[in-house]
């Protein structure tokens, strides 16, 4: 889709899961006693599952066994151009379960960044995997005249 010099792509899901593996830094959407809420958290993918550390608060009481949001994108504000994927999926704590997929996940390397303990491993199965690129606009500069954003 393509709106005067702006462009919309729709990503495969091939190059969702690239892109999300590129990144480290994410959002799980959740809702904790009927309100929608949105934690930041670093994660890693391993094939179609999201791995986060967590604590054993609102964030995993919402998302354990329930169906979750995630999202990662990335943004050039200079060009107004970027990317966002949206994965739709089910959440599980795996922190203690014994079944192989499980156990694996347990050794992925993923650091949280927030202080303090993140003792449960959260594992969000993509059930859906999206995304869109957008590539750059024209910008209106402060003196009125129009740049053109987004080419080399």
């Amino acid at each position: 889709m393509e709106t005067g010099s702006n462009a919309l792509e729709v990503l495969g899901e091939e190059e969702c899961l690239d892109l999300l593996a590129s990144g480290e830094i994410g959002r799980v959407g959740v809702v904790v006693d009927g309100q929608p809420l949105i934690f930041p958290v670093n994660y890693v993918i391993d094939g179609r599952f999201v791995v986060v550390h967590t604590d054993l608060g609102p964030m995993l009481s919402g998302a354990s066994q329930s169906p979750v949001a995630f999202e990662v994108d990335s943004f050039e504000t200079a060009t107004r151009s970027g990317w966002s994927v949206l994965v739709q999926g089910m959440a599980n704590d795996v922190t203690d379960a014994m079944d192989h997929s499980s156990e694996h996940l347990q050794t992925v390397g993923v650091s949280p960044w927030a202080p303090g303990p993140r003792p449960r491993l959260l594992r969000i199965s993509a059930t859906k995997v999206t995304g869109r690129r957008f590539r750059g606009a024209s910008v209106a500069r402060t003196d009125g005249v129009a740049a053109e954003a987004g080419h080399d």
